[in-house]
């Protein structure tokens, strides 16, 4: 179905899907949550603030959804509410994915890579691997990260490893970042320049999101005590992301929405049907209707989700998606060369 030549591809497909309101026959990605654990405790993530299992998806659950995913070529995304290099078969589900000659994508903290890693993801010819930080300073970022600056160092020693040591043209380097009102825009150039230096490209993707915190975890006054200010609810907003985003879970369970976090966008177990019968489910359908209709709040996590709510400086990220409007900080791609 899909015949993918890098994650970008996987990419146009899903803006098409998005502009056009269009349900895709297969997800044009699929995301992995191989682990419910992570060794940062970020403060605007809702892992820092609930029990985490610490299971991780057996490998056979893996074997199967990846088989079903190879019969349409989708790109494989490891992210999720995690840190994909704590799971213990992270080196067998990477070659996995490249023996079925699909695309696959990482997005890491970073922290955990070491040269025998580093050496590892050279070999398997990994097509994209995502730095995420947060702020445009070292000092938001150990603020945000709750990490030292040995920590810090440690990441952006990694990053200019992996840079370094790379002899073609994989993996694809791109380092993130999301901002607050804490950030001063002024220091958006040299976080784009120092990053530059080890890394294809550079790019603010948006604003952290707090109010998740406080609407679905109860962790009460969190935007206060982070000295950021709340944003406000956007008039309405129809989403259109359940017509091309699947994430499975370590225990199995398949959400329509990378950033689910409750069970509103829960359509099933890939233990217990096909990723391609749970896509096109009548909950799936119902679910896809109800939030293309503009009906955002009929869903409590739906209704707490960046996709509802506008921000002074970067606007809403959905909206923005769909009409392809650039931020003040350049939320486009910004690339060394």
């Amino acid at each position: 179905m899909y015949d993918f030549n890098k994650p970008e591809d996987a990419y146009k497909v899903s803006r098409l899907c998005n502009r056009g309101g269009v349900t895709a026959d297969f997800p044009p990605y699929v995301t992995f949550e191989l682990i419910d654990d992570c060794n940062f405790t970020c403060r605007m993530c809702h892992v820092s603030y609930r029990r985490k299992s610490k299971t991780e998806m057996e490998f056979g659950l893996f074997q199967k959804c990846l088989d079903d995913i190879a019969k349409y070529g989708s790109l494989v995304r490891f992210i999720g509410y995690c840190e994909p290099f704590m799971y213990s078969k992270i080196r067998d589900a990477i070659t996995n994915v490249k023996k079925k000659k699909l695309q696959l994508h990482i997005t890491t903290n970073g922290s955990l890579l070491d040269r025998p890693m580093i050496d590892f993801i050279l070999a398997s010819k990994i097509d994209c691997v995502i730095f995420s930080f947060q702020g445009f300073t070292a000092e938001e970022f150990c603020f945000m990260r709750k990490v030292s600056r040995a920590v810090y160092n440690k990441v952006t020693d990694n990053i200019r490893s992996l840079f370094e040591m790379r002899v073609s043209d994989k993996p694809f380097i791109r380092v993130t970042t999301t901002i607050t009102d804490r950030d001063d825009p002024a220091d958006r150039h040299g976080f784009v320049e120092r990053h530059s230096k080890y890394a294809d490209e550079v790019q603010v993707t948006g604003t952290t999101h707090f109010v998740t915190l406080e609407t679905l975890f109860s962790v009460r006054n969190i935007m206060k005590q982070s000295n950021v200010k709340a944003p406000k609810k956007a008039a309405a907003a129809r989403c259109f992301i359940p017509n091309y985003e699947m994430k499975i879970s370590e225990n199995g369970d398949v959400y329509i929405c990378c950033s689910a976090i409750t069970d509103d966008l829960l359509i099933g177990n890939a233990r217990e049907d096909s990723l391609y019968n749970l896509w096109h489910s009548e909950k799936s359908v119902n679910i896809r209707k109800t939030l293309s209709d503009g009906h955002l709040e009929r869903f409590r996590e739906c209704s707490a989700c960046s996709a509802r709510y506008e921000y002074e400086d970067t606007g809403n990220a959905l909206t923005d998606t769909v009409s392809g409007n650039v931020d003040k900080y350049g939320k486009a791609i910004m690339k060394t060369a």
